[in-house]
């Protein structure tokens, strides 16, 4: 049977009967780093096998990247639309969609306001000459 260029294919008499630990472990790490997550990551294995292995690792590589947070929404997005290329639909949806840097605001009341700190500080400085 002919193969396209540059395509990958494995003889079904070469495949393992189970799945390799390996991949086991790698799945495993997908589950904990998001449901939504997991659920791509094994419907491409179940899709492509063996050969989704470097696509598994590259939207974990997303997650370390952008956070496991907006990586699973991307996940659930990818799943709802039902892409056939679940990796590259993830990647350009969070190279498109940019998470919002998180700005510091004082929030808390338990934070108190600059000015008392610089306050404290310069009283102090007063006491103690050096």
């Amino acid at each position: 049977m002919l193969q396209e260029r540059g395509k990958h294919r494995i003889k079904e008499e070469d495949r393992p009967k189970k799945t390799p630990l390996g991949t086991l472990a790698l799945l495993n790490r997908a589950d904990t780093a998001g449901v939504r997550i997991g659920a791509v990551c094994r419907a491409m294995y179940g899709e492509q096998g063996q050969t989704a292995v470097r696509r598994i690792l590259g939207v974990l590589s997303l997650a370390k990247k952008h956070g496991p947070a907006s990586v699973d929404d991307a996940c659930a997005a990818a799943l709802e639309v039902g892409v056939c290329n679940y990796y590259r639909f993830v990647r350009r949806y969070l190279e498109r969609n940019p998470q919002l840097p998180l700005s510091l605001r004082q929030v808390d009341p338990l934070i108190r306001q600059l000015t008392l700190y610089r306050d404290f500080i310069q009283d102090k400085t007063k006491e103690n000459p050096a």
